[in-house]
């Protein structure tokens, strides 16, 4: 007996309703890390005021963060903060918290990567020549670890005209820091998804005490000859600016 056409119909219709189980999201992490100036908020392009009473405003704000990971589990290669053009998020990707209740970071592209050809990342990876762009150097020198530029007026009194360039490009692997985080408070946001939130004080990254950067004598360094004070203390006030949020 052949099957009618109301018969194929509902076997068919049994069959596309047969699967109905909601799929449920795979668990993901994210770190980010949100810039502040002391206790206000940052907001690329703004007004500042040093501790010597300069105003300041930032143009640039980027930096790379490599081999996240808790001891010998690794979590993630390489991030790019670029703050202007993709805000805070570092990165979002499937993975377990709870074997991250310590993490550690290099503050710039760890030597292991620093070298390699900058083509042959893949290309979401931020190492990716396309995405890396002015951030690398050349096969040599390779990555630029963070950049941060601006301008500030040094001239303290009632006028605002930050007319005075300032320009920090630290590289080289000389110059790599490590980050160490111990038991992380990765919250909960939602959608299956626990973050771990970072926050760059660049108020603090300027004033660090005997160790301040005074933006009228102090404002350039590309990690050339004859700019490693400078460089160091730059790149070490911007490690200890970083801490949890």
């Amino acid at each position: 007996m052949r099957p009618t056409f109301l018969s194929i119909f509902f076997g068919l219709l049994l069959a596309a309703c047969g699967d109905d189980t909601p799929t449920v999201p795979k668990a993901q992490i994210q770190v980010s890390m949100q810039p502040v100036y002391g206790t206000q908020p940052f907001y690329m392009d703004s007004i500042y005021t040093t501790q010597e009473g300069y105003k300041i405003k930032f143009t640039e704000l980027k930096c790379y963060f490599t081999l996240f990971g808790n001891g010998s589990t690794a979590l993630h290669q390489a991030a790019l903060l670029d703050y202007r053009e993709t805000g805070s998020l570092l990165f979002k990707k499937e993975g377990d918290y709870a074997l991250f209740n310590n993490l550690s970071a290099v503050l710039g592209v760890d030597s292991s990567l620093n070298h390699l050809d900058p083509s042959a990342f893949p290309n979401e990876s931020p190492l990716n020549i396309s995405n890396a762009g002015p951030m690398h150097w050349g096969w040599n020198p390779g990555y630029i670890f963070m950049n941060v530029e601006g301008k500030v007026d040094t001239i303290v009194d009632a006028t605002t005209n930050p007319d005075l360039s300032f320009s920090f490009h630290i590289g080289t692997d000389t110059y790599l820091q490590s980050l160490q985080f111990n038991a992380v408070n990765w919250t909960d946001i939602g959608n299956q998804t626990r973050e771990f939130k970072l926050k760059l004080d660049l108020l603090a990254f300027l004033g660090q005490g005997a160790n301040s950067i005074n933006l009228s004598t102090e404002n350039l360094t590309h990690t050339a000859a004859g700019q490693e004070a400078l460089t160091q203390k730059v790149i070490s006030n911007f490690k200890n600016a970083i801490s949890p949020y």
